[in-house]
């Protein structure tokens, strides 16, 4: 009931954290009191102890961590602490040397579903890699409700492409990971979940590719490419032209420096980055100046996260909460 009303309140689930990589697997509280949610009263897999073994995602209430020399994995709830080893991946999987994949409720695409509280609820687990000596991908799917894994679905890439070591993202029901091309962000792989379709396409052709990038969903549910070079920012929309074609058009260019209170002095030679994602809030967690901030892509308001230096790509962390959670 609780979470219902909270629900009818907020809309969306708030980001309660991050979690990150420093000397040991953490998480950050981001919320102000009275609604912080103390680090200690969220669960960390007991996995995560391990050098190798990392978060590869985190959506839905959920965190994916992958030990990468394995490869095995474990999803875990960290606001109930539940925790599931998942089967051994399919035999072809260990030929490949690059692993990733994405946690998601297994009601991702249904318009009555509200996510937030889901955490409890069946889900799934996209895992994909790539061939060492071919241009070829290949994915599967977990699903906790037969606990087994999918069959095999498999691309050949028209060009020399490898997997960028950040999450996916979530678009309707389907994800996207970002690809490199000659060291340079330039591509995208999207895995449709309905249709257990791949396909790899290219990024927007006049954007200038220096600088981070991360794929986004804007508020229309509309796959878009994110580029961050301090102090500008873009957005480039993937829609269709009169001809039924996709094609990039730019939609928005963003001068940070007003937005993450930097003055203009603070020189472009700063260690600048994006360190995380979360789809269903919108929001981006940007490194600049020794300082990280998190930024609301809807209504470009920021907030400076505390103890953020030398921060590490993250995971924001979105869940409901029961109130006796808080500070």
């Amino acid at each position: 009931m609780f979470h219902r009303r909270f629900h009818a309140h907020h809309r969306k689930p708030p980001v309660l954290g991050v979690f990150e990589r420093r000397r040991k697997f953490i998480i950050t509280p981001v919320l102000a009191a009275p609604d912080r949610i103390p680090a200690e009263r969220l669960s960390i897999s007991r996995w995560m102890t391990s050098r190798d073994c990392d978060a590869t995602g985190c959506r839905h209430g959920r965190v994916l961590a992958i030990h990468r020399l394995l490869p095995r994995l474990v999803v875990f709830a960290p606001l109930t602490g539940e925790e599931r080893n998942l089967p051994v991946v399919p035999d072809e999987f260990r030929e490949c040397n690059y692993h990733h994949g994405a946690v998601l409720c297994a009601a991702s695409g249904k318009e009555d579903h509200v996510h937030g509280f889901c955490h409890e609820s069946p889900f799934q687990v996209a895992f994909l890699s790539r061939y060492p000596t071919r241009n070829r991908f290949i994915t599967s799917v977990y699903s906790s409700e037969s606990g087994t894994w999918g069959g095999l679905k498999e691309i050949e890439a028209p060009f020399k492409v490898a997997l960028v070591d950040v999450p996916a993202t979530l678009v309707g029901n389907v994800l996207y990971w970002m690809l490199s091309w000659d060291n340079v962000c330039a591509a995208m792989l999207e895995f449709d979940l309905d249709t257990q379709s791949l396909a790899v396409i290219k990024g927007p052709s006049d954007m200038n590719y220096s600088g981070s990038h991360r794929i986004i969903k804007i508020e229309q549910g509309t796959v878009s490419w994110l580029r961050f070079k301090f102090p500008i920012l873009e957005i480039w929309l993937r829609q269709k032209n009169w001809h039924g074609l996709a094609t990039w058009l730019q939609h928005k260019t963003v001068d940070m420096h007003d937005i993450l209170g930097i003055p203009p002095r603070v020189s472009k030679k700063w260690h600048q980055k994006i360190l995380g994602y979360e789809e269903d809030s919108n929001v981006i967690i940007l490194y600049v100046d020794d300082s990280a901030y998190m930024l609301d892509l809807n209504s470009m308001k920021s907030t400076k996260l505390d103890e953020s230096r030398l921060m590490n790509s993250c995971h924001p962390f979105t869940s409901f909460y029961p109130p006796d959670m808080a500070i």
